[in-house]
């Protein structure tokens, strides 16, 4: 789904947040008072100069939340300098409402103002829920957000056609999220704080489903390199299955000085690959095999001991424009892995050269991002990297317009 978690250093700092600027903003209702206890996410995010394709919700920033206070106020720290953010904000009994292209260095954030929201009346356009703790207490400020639609014609994905995107449960644990057309029922996403996040496919009606969230499992281990503690790497944790509706949000937390690490509130009964991310080791020229493992139960001590690193393979390649052009300014060139969600991004010289450091053996694929142009050849931008590549060139042709 859009929103990943994201799991702070044991030292307390923001990772990969450099440098990082701090968004602050107000929320206030339709009569200009204060909003309390609204969620404020990172929505999605975008590069302030150039141009893009990268995954606007794949950012690390993207899934930060905050709550506001008895003014109304909220403040998100530790986010990139470099970007420019889209802000989803939620709150119980009003319609949820974006704050779109806000740059923290130029000031707060501009007030956001939540209308009352009013519901649909067919009542199979609606799907109702109350999420529980295993002991049957409320699970108030859990964010739950739709994963697909299930009508009569099948099951579709994407956020067209939902009046809410997102829901967060109020103090009894309950929520509601409502869709323009009538429903069977919906997959939706529910991730409550200091628990495991839960996929759960609930009918539409005027009944409200119980939910039950559990604490999940804990999955632990140490990076090293010849027997040293590799400090401050990031490390990614997924779930196998790629098949929409079964994929839960990756979950990223950074190595100690011990180089060891503990991602808590791991859903049970799933497999995952865990990772060191590239962007962490590149510049120490550093990788790590990807790491399959399961969990099993909810209270699971998942050890999975050392993980080492090793040397990583370089890609050292060119982008050269088919009409002989330089590449203009802050324009960008993206790599991706083809089994996790884990990537790079730099920005191209006016030469078009570029070097991708990191890499371990397996597929990826790159994704030039030109205004105007495109890939000549795209089956060519998928690579087999199996050692250090070097005068990779691949060319771009004019859009057709």
């Amino acid at each position: 789904m859009v929103l990943s978690l994201l799991v702070l250093f044991s030292t307390g700092r923001a990772l990969l947040a450099a440098p990082g600027v701090t968004a602050v903003g107000k929320v206030v209702n339709a009569d200009g008072k204060p909003i309390q206890d609204a969620a404020v996410l990172v929505y999605s995010a975008g590069v302030k100069k150039g141009f893009s394709i990268f995954c606007p919700t794949c950012y690390v920033d993207c899934g930060k939340r905050t709550f506001t206070d008895s003014d109304g106020k909220y403040s998100i720290p530790g986010l990139n300098s470099d970007l420019v953010f889209n802000l989803l904000i939620v709150r119980d009994g009003y319609s949820a409402k974006f704050v779109n292209k806000v740059d923290p260095q130029q000031g707060p954030v501009e007030t956001a103002v939540l209308p009352k929201r009013i519901p649909p009346e067919n009542p199979s356009q609606i799907i109702r829920g109350r999420v529980l703790d295993p002991k049957g207490s409320p699970v108030r400020d859990a964010l739950v957000e739709q994963e697909g639609a299930i009508s009569k014609n099948g099951t579709s994905f994407g956020d067209g056609g939902w009046i809410d995107l997102i829901a967060v449960t109020n103090d009894r644990g309950d929520f509601e999220i409502a869709y323009s057309k009538p429903l069977v029922a919906a997959i939706v996403q529910i991730s409550p704080r200091a628990m495991a996040p839960k996929l759960s496919t609930i009918s539409s009606g005027t009944d409200r489903k119980v939910i039950t969230v559990t604490e999940g499992a804990t999955v632990r281990g140490r990076l090293v390199r010849n027997g040293e503690a590799v400090a401050q790497a990031e490390i990614g944790l997924s779930t196998h299955s790629q098949i929409a509706g079964e994929t839960l949000p990756e979950v990223r937390i950074g190595t100690g000085d011990d180089g060891r690490f503990a991602l808590t509130g791991i859903p049970p009964g799933r497999v995952w690959y865990l990772y060191a991310k590239m962007d962490s080791l590149a510049s120490r020229g550093l990788v790590a095999d990807i790491v399959e493992c399961a969990t099993k139960s909810d209270g699971q001590d998942l050890k999975l001991g050392d993980i080492s690193v090793r040397p990583a393979y370089t890609l050292r390649g060119k982008v050269v424009l088919s009409d002989g052009k330089p590449i203009p300014p802050d324009m960008r060139i993206n790599l991706f892995s083809d089994r996790v969600p884990d990537s790079q991004s730099l920005t191209l010289a006016s030469t078009g050269v570029f070097e991708f450091k990191g890499l371990g053996r397996g597929v990826y694929r790159l994704l030039p991002s030109v205004r105007g142009y495109e890939a000549r050849d795209p089956q060519s931008l998928e690579l087999l990297i199996e050692g250090d590549v070097n005068g990779f060139e691949t060319s771009l042709q004019p859009k057709a317009h």
